[in-house]
């Protein structure tokens, strides 16, 4: 196991453990912040962080914004495009940020060495592979028996994929007009134990 492996698997493992609820509940929050400002346009440039992004840096930036391209193919469906909801500012600003700093270093370290994957096979980085390319190669590390390839594809696929439904916008075309407790008035108790049976 190399030195980063350790660190990246425990910055998965915390991806892994965020309970829905949570992320929703701070993703609304950012995303209510996003729609004030302005939402980053599709060809914004990867070497530059758009104004908004506090945690990742330019390297970070750019393997989330490329995976979220690969993974969220909306042009041409009902899906609301990439370039209408602030997915990256709610990546970085509801799941990056309520990160430990131990567990986002590690989180790093796993996003460089994701990048870099590709180029025994490819020749280039993540960043840098087509559309076709970059599909295959995250399906070959999401099978993968290496835990720290399958660990991170799944993992970041997973931060990218939460920081885009999160936003309430992607909700419509889907049919599902928000949580059913916000529509019908119920309160929240929070996680209440479950009843006792004696």
């Amino acid at each position: 196991m190399s030195e980063f492996e350790s660190p990246a698997l425990q910055a998965m493992d915390y991806v892994r453990r965020i309970s829905r609820r949570d992320f929703l509940r701070a993703a609304a929050l950012i995303a209510g912040a996003a729609a004030v400002t302005s939402v980053i346009p599709a060809s914004t440039a990867f070497a530059a962080v758009p104004k908004g992004i506090r945690i990742m840096g330019a390297d970070e930036y750019a393997v989330f914004r490329r995976l979220m391209e690969v993974m969220l193919p909306v042009k041409g469906t009902p899906l609301v495009q990439l370039n209408k909801v602030p997915v990256m500012e709610t990546l970085d600003g509801a799941l990056l940020a309520t990160m430990p700093p131990h567990v986002w270093n590690g989180l790093k370290g796993g996003v460089k060495y994701f990048n870099e994957g590709p180029q025994a096979e490819f020749g280039k980085k993540f960043v840098d592979l087509t559309n076709v390319e970059a599909e295959r190669f995250l399906d070959k590390w999401a099978n993968s028996a290496e835990v720290p390839h399958r660990a991170l594809a799944m993992g970041l696929k997973k931060l990218v994929g939460l920081a885009y439904w999160a936003n309430p916008p992607t909700w419509k075309p889907l049919g599902y007009d928000g949580p059913v407790s916000r529509k019908s008035g119920l309160v929240s108790y929070g996680n209440a134990p479950m009843p006792q049976q004696s």
